[in-house]
């Protein structure tokens, strides 16, 4: 797949959010989805087909996203079960030559096949409580580097809060669902320590998980 190497999703991230109403005029990204329903991986190494699928599986979400705003504008993001469930498993897309669902994408190919735990901060679902959307594609070249500086920045936001008074660590829902991906609170807490900058000794804290913010991640 060749990719232009500019941050092409850049211009329409502010402060974490997506412009989808810019976005949207983007023929340039329009080209990239419509290229990945089509694109022979069969050659491809094991980087380049990881980078593949995180770029398809972001672009998938901007394009359902983009087909729910079309059809009603003031449409917030999957914050019903229902929602979940049609936008996440009934909807399918056409990737590489195959259909698709986001679950299943994220599930038994990402999560199946690569087996990285930075996945969970390197794909956004279209949610204010997911971690940003990457501004640049991933490429075979800056796949290592790129999901060490994502996984980094989400473990020294918000989305991760020590409080030494009370004893807790309190963490994205994101280490809750994928619980099995860290093996375990014990793996959790390792994670975190690999990461964060400004840590004191966690091990002793109790872990409390924050509440995951569905709405949809627009300007």
């Amino acid at each position: 797949m060749q990719l232009n190497q500019k941050p092409i999703l850049k211009p329409y991230i502010k402060n974490g959010r997506v412009d989808y109403g810019k976005l949207e005029q983007d023929e340039e990204v329009r080209n990239l989805i419509r290229q990945i329903e089509e694109e022979d991986i069969s050659g491809y190494s094991n980087k380049e087909k990881f980078a593949f699928w995180l770029n398809a599986y972001n672009l998938l979400v901007l394009k359902s996203v983009l087909g729910k705003l079309k059809k009603d504008p003031n449409w917030n993001g999957n914050t019903s079960f229902f929602r979940k469930l049609k936008f996440f498993v009934i909807e399918k897309h056409k990737v590489a030559g195959q259909k698709v669902s986001l679950l299943s994408l994220e599930n038994k190919i990402l999560r199946k096949e690569f087996k990285d735990p930075r996945i969970h901060f390197a794909i956004n679902c279209g949610s204010v409580g997911c971690p940003i959307l990457p501004p640049d594609l991933f490429t075979e070249e800056n796949l290592e580097d790129y999901l060490e500086h994502l996984t980094s920045e989400f473990i020294n936001s918000s989305e991760v809060t020590i409080d030494l008074e009370k004893g807790t660590l309190e963490v994205s829902q994101i280490f809750k669902m994928y619980k099995k991906d860290f093996q375990g609170e014990y793996g959790i807490k390792q994670f975190i320590k690999r990461y964060r900058r400004d840590i004191p000794n966690i091990d002793d804290l109790r872990i409390k998980y924050k509440p995951y913010d569905w709405k949809l991640n627009n300007v």
